[in-house]
């Protein structure tokens, strides 16, 4: 049996309290995850899973009682090791210009969205793996420790990544 939550509660109160969590931390990252995910998958259907499947492990990381302290940053570091783990298997890495428009959270102006993925192709040519990383990330919003924290690198490199990204 797993441990619970919270030692006072019962299964079925953990297993709602746990879904809570879940739902709230669903609707608050699924888009960003999602348009993280997008210029890593083949298509909108890969980013999609991979998504779901960051949702699956954090589920399965609270089910047996782990505390994460910071949640939208271990979905992020979750998310990109995936992905990274998905690309060194054969998945190709590009930006997917089809389809953004269905992303949730994205604008739904088609020169909005070209212009967007043209800027996408040019930052990804232009920059490193981890300069592009770091910048897609703090696109999303994370903060410098959130994004030191997803990609496994102290604070100051990504200060110094990103740095070396505005300069280029």
């Amino acid at each position: 049996m797993a441990p619970c939550l919270i030692p006072e509660a019962t299964s079925s109160e953990m297993a709602s309290l746990l879904e809570q969590e879940l739902v709230r931390l669903y609707q608050e990252h699924a888009a960003a995850l999602s348009r993280y995910a997008v210029s890593f998958a083949q298509n909108q259907d890969g980013a999609r899973d991979a998504v779901q499947e960051v949702f699956l492990r954090y589920f399965i990381e609270r089910r047996y009682g782990r505390e994460i302290m910071n949640p939208r940053a271990w979905l992020f570091h979750v998310l990109r090791n995936y992905l990274v783990d998905c690309h060194r298997m054969g998945a190709e890495r590009e930006v997917i210009a089809e389809n953004l428009d269905q992303m949730p959270g994205s604008q739904q102006n088609p020169e909005r969205i070209l212009h967007r993925s043209e800027l996408a192709r040019e930052l990804e040519a232009l920059l490193s793996n981890r300069e592009y990383e770091c910048v897609r990330l703090r696109a999303e919003g994370l903060e410098y420790a959130e994004i030191g924290e997803a990609m496994g690198i102290r604070t100051g490199t990504v200060g110094a990544l990103l740095a070396r990204a505005q300069n280029k």
